[in-house]
C-alpha cells in the first residue's frame, strides 16, 4: 500500500496581499492531489493547517470543498494550530464539517481522555469520535491515529499517545502498519524554526508506530527512523522562498517501507543581493543596480525555466523576488527611494511581485553625527556630508585614544594623515614619520619618556614599537576613511 503524505497545505494563505499568491496555494494542493493516481496511493495523510486560519473565508471553503471533491481515495487529516485553537478545540471547525460532509476523515485523538483514541469509519466518519481509522485494501491494514496541535503540552503527551496507541492495537489487534498523523517540530532536526520537540522524547512513540507523518515546520527533513516532515506545498515567505529542495510531499510504501521525497510544484523565489556601499548620489546607486538587475536575469529565468515551477501548460511564472539591499548607506534615508528600485526590478526581471529587505547599516553613522544639525550631516542633494562625517569619525577615534589629551590636535593630524594618504599618495614609512614629528610636537614629555628626545628624522624607537604603532595608526586612518 502506498501513503501520500502532505502538511501545511494553507489555503487562503494571501501573501503580500496578492490574489495570485492565494491561488497559487490552491493550485500547489490540487497538483498535489492529483498526482494520486500517478502514485497509485491508497490514502492521502494530512497532519495540520489544510487551512491557513480559523476564519475561513466563503471563497477558500467554496475551493477546498471543490478540490477536495474529486479526490477518490481517503483524505485522512489531524488539525494544526492554524485549523483551531486549543481553547475550543471542541467546537464545530471547518476540518469538523469537511469530515462530516464526508470530503475527510477527521482525526483528533486526545491524549488526556481514556481511551485516548476512539474508531472512526471510513464509510460514516461521523460515528466515533475520530481517533484513529483503519484503511484496508487487498487483505493489508493499515491503522491511521491522529494527534491535534498541543503546543507547548506535547511533551507531556508524548507517553499518553505511546500508551494510547498500543492500547488500541492491543484491543483490536496489530494492524500490518500503524501510522501517526501529528502536528509539531523537531527541534534537533530543524534549529530556530521554532520546533518545539526533541528528538530524544520521541522514542515512545517510534516504538510502536511505523511511519509519524509531520506537519507545522514548512521545510522538509527526517528524524530518527520514522519521522518525515515534507514541508509546505507551496513557499509562503520569503525564508521558504530559499529552500529550493524542501518543499514536496511523500509517498510511504508499507511494503518495504520507505519514504520517497517529491518537489511539489510551486512559483519561483528568486533573493539577489545590492551592496549600496560608496554610492553618494541615488542616480549613480540606481544606475548600478539596473546594470546589477540585468546581470541577474539568466539567473532568475533559469529558475523560472524549471518543470516544478512552470504552470499546468508548460508556461513561465513570474517569479517572487526577494532584493537584500546590504552595505552601509551614505545616502539620507529620505533619498534611499527603495520604492524605485523595487518597480526597477519588477519590470527588469519580469516578476510577479519584488519585496525588498533593507538591511544596510546606518547606525554607526547616525550614533557619530550624534547632535549635528541635519542639515550640516547632510547635503542638500540627501547624501552625507563625508566632511563632517570624516571630522567625527578622527574626533572620536582621538578621543579614546591614549592621546585623548589633545583630543582636537590628533584629530586634525588624522585629518591631515588621510590627505597625505588619499591625495598625496604617500606611503606607510612616510606617514609614520609625519606621526613621530607630531608626536614629539604635542607630546613632548611622552617623546622623551620613550628615548626620543632629538629632532631627528628617525621615528625607530624602542626597537620599533613606536614606529609600529604610528603605521597601525596610519592604517586606522584608511580604514576610517573607508567605512565613509
Amino acid at each position: 500500500m502506498r501513503l501520500a503524505h502532505a502538511a501545511d497545505i494553507h489555503l487562503g494563505h494571501r501573501q503580500y496581499d496578492n490574489p495570485q499568491r492565494e491561488t497559487d496555494v490552491k493550485l500547489a494542493f490540487e497538483h498535489f492531489l492529483g498526482t494520486v493516481g500517478e502514485h497509485d496511493v491508497t490514502a492521502i495523510l494530512l497532519p495540520g493547517d489544510l487551512f491557513d486560519s480559523r476564519d475561513v473565508s466563503p471563497k477558500t471553503l467554496n475551493e477546498a470543498e471543490s478540490v477536495l471533491a474529486d479526490v477518490d481515495v481517503p483524505v485522512v487529516v489531524s488539525p494544526g494550530n492554524h485549523d483551531q485553537s486549543m481553547g475550543t478545540r471542541r467546537e464545530l471547525t471547518w476540518l469538523q464539517y469537511l469530515n462530516d460532509n464526508g470530503l475527510i476523515t477527521l482525526l483528533s485523538g486526545n491524549p488526556s481522555d481514556d481511551p485516548a483514541f476512539v474508531r472512526t469509519d471510513l464509510a460514516d466518519p461521523r460515528q466515533g469520535g475520530g481517533g484513529f481509522v483503519d484503511i484496508e485494501d487487498g487483505g493489508e491494514t493499515v491503522r491511521c491515529f491522529g494527534v491535534p496541535y498541543r503546543g507547548a503540552y506535547i511533551e507531556r503527551d508524548i507517553e499518553p499517545i505511546a500508551d494510547g496507541i498500543r492500547a488500541v492495537n492491543e484491543r483490536e489487534g496489530a494492524p500490518d502498519t500503524t501510522v501517526l498523523l501529528a502536528h509539531f517540530g523537531v527541534d534537533d532536526a530543524v534549529p530556530d524554526l521554532g520546533a518545539t520537540v526533541k528528538r530524544a522524547w520521541l522514542t515512545p512513540i517510534e516504538d510502536c508506530v511505523d511511519y509519524l507523518a509531520l506537519g507545522h515546520i514548512h521545510k522538509r527533513y527526517e528524524t530518527g527512523t520514522v519521522g518525515r516532515n515534507p514541508g509546505s506545498l507551496e513557499a509562503l515567505d520569503i525564508q521558504e522562498g530559499r529552500w529550493d529542495e524542501s518543499h514536496g510531499y511523500y509517498v510511504f510504501d508499507t511494503e518495504d517501507g520507505t519514504a520517497n521525497h517529491h518537489l511539489s510544484h510551486r512559483r519561483p523565489y528568486h533573493t539577489m543581493s545590492f551592496d549600496v556601499s560608496g554610492y553618494r548620489t541615488f542616480e549613480d546607486l540606481r544606475g548600478e543596480f539596473a546594470a546589477a538587475l540585468e546581470d541577474e536575469r539568466p539567473s532568475v529565468e533559469r529558475s523560472c525555466e524549471r518543470k516544478i515551477h512552470r504552470d499546468g501548460g508548460g508556461n513561465r511564472r513570474e517569479p517572487v523576488v526577494n532584493v537584500r539591499f546590504v552595505g552601509t548607506l551614505l545616502l539620507d534615508h529620505g533619498s534611499f527611494d527603495v520604492e524605485a528600485l523595487r518597480e526597477l526590478a519588477a519590470e527588469c526581471l519580469d516578476a510577479l511581485h519584488v519585496q525588498p529587505t533593507n538591511n544596510t547599516e546606518r547606525k554607526a553613522i547616525a550614533e557619530l553625527l550624534g547632535d549635528i544639525e541635519r542639515d550640516e550631516a547632510f547635503d542638500a542633494d540627501g547624501t552625507v556630508n563625508t566632511d563632517v562625517l570624516q571630522e567625527r569619525v578622527f574626533t572620536t577615534i582621538a578621543g579614546e585614544s591614549r592621546y585623548s589629551a589633545e583630543t582636537e590636535a590628533v584629530a586634525r593630524t588624522l585629518d591631515e594623515l588621510e590627505g597625505l594618504v588619499t591625495d598625496d599618495g604617500q606611503g606607510a614609512s612616510e606617514v609614520a614619520a609625519y606621526l613621530g614629528e607630531r608626536r614629539r610636537e604635542l607630546f613632548p614629555e611622552g617623546a622623551a619618556e620613550s628615548g626620543d628626545e632629538s629632532a631627528s628624522d628617525d621615528v625607530e624607537t624602542n626597537d620599533g614599537t613606536e614606529a609600529a604603532n604610528e603605521e597601525r595608526t596610519s592604517q586606522q586612518t584608511l580604514d576610517a576613511r573607508g567605512s565613509e
